[in-house]
């Protein structure tokens, strides 16, 4: 978590948990993407527990109850990492909770989703629907502390970029990447900031990493998230070979995974995707 959202934490312990959150959280915009994309959904809730919020509360839903805290079928998900089925409302509805997990496939919490049902309907088609829900929200989440932070980051942060939707066609083409963000200063702008990324945060200010990188061009590479996590922080340059900021990215990683051919794989990737950048105003024009 960044030391702000540390700080607002800090400050706001001593209320319920729907007064600490941000009128919207990106957890909350991952929420209302799903319920956009499958219509049929009824009920969708994220229970995990960001640092210094204990007991894997709802901290995000369709419903409200933001702040409910985990009852013993959502912690068994959880410790057991089992998922959960059951026919509720009389037969008409389906519910399916199993773990939440981040982009690393770290265990962060549950998912309760609720499908209507019908009596014989296919509940294990139903259960795959979840999986893939599950499993769409976790090459979208950094971590816990993530979903409960400001969307956008900065309040007139744009969010609907030509950034954005060509981050989304490159993880969909290359999935052994799982983290990606990219960084550059809007014309007229005065900061680097993530126009895009696949873990919210869009508006965030470049710090002093990120500025080096871009400044020198030289890359920054390490394992994170207890080793599960290749980061690695590249140049970016736009079809001219123009230097227009940096790009962030991630992979999966073991000990013993060999560095230098993940850093070789992070430039292949990033020559990709630039030659598909024409400028930085081409990167910032809205493409919804």
């Amino acid at each position: 978590m960044t030391r702000a959202a540390l700080l607002l934490f800090a400050s706001l312990l001593c209320l319920p948990l729907h007064a600490q959150l941000p009128v919207k959280s990106y957890g909350q915009e991952l929420v209302d993407q799903v319920i956009a994309n499958n219509p049929g959904l009824l009920v969708i809730a994220l229970h995990a527990s960001p640092p210094r919020v204990p007991n894997y509360p709802i901290i995000a839903s369709n419903i409200g109850r933001i702040g409910k805290l985990a009852d013993e079928d959502d912690m068994r998900v959880i410790t057991t990492e089992k998922t959960n089925l059951e026919i509720a409302h009389g037969g008409t509805r389906f519910e399916v909770e199993l773990v939440l997990r981040d982009l690393a496939g770290t265990n962060i919490g549950a998912l309760g989703l609720v499908f209507p049902y019908k009596n014989g309907e296919d509940k294990d088609a139903l259960e795959k629907t979840a999986t893939r829900i599950r499993d769409w929200l976790a090459r979208r989440t950094l971590d816990a502390a993530s979903l409960v932070e400001h969307h956008p980051y900065e309040p007139l942060a744009t969010t609907k970029t030509h950034a954005q939707k060509l981050v989304d066609e490159m993880l969909a083409k290359h999935m052994e990447v799982i983290e990606l963000a990219v960084h550059v200063t809007p014309p007229k702008g005065k900061n680097n900031i993530i126009v895009a990324s696949n873990f919210g945060r869009i508006g965030k200010k470049a710090d002093d990493a990120d500025l080096r990188v871009i400044s020198t061009g030289q890359p920054i590479a390490g394992w994170h998230a207890e080793g599960k996590r290749y980061e690695v922080e590249l140049a970016l340059h736009d079809s001219s070979n123009k230097t227009i900021g940096a790009l962030a990215l991630g992979f999966l990683y073991q000990r013993g995974d060999d560095d230098k051919a993940l850093l070789a794989k992070a430039g292949k990737f990033r020559d990709e995707l630039q030659a598909r950048i024409a400028s930085v105003e081409n990167l910032v024009e809205l493409d919804p």
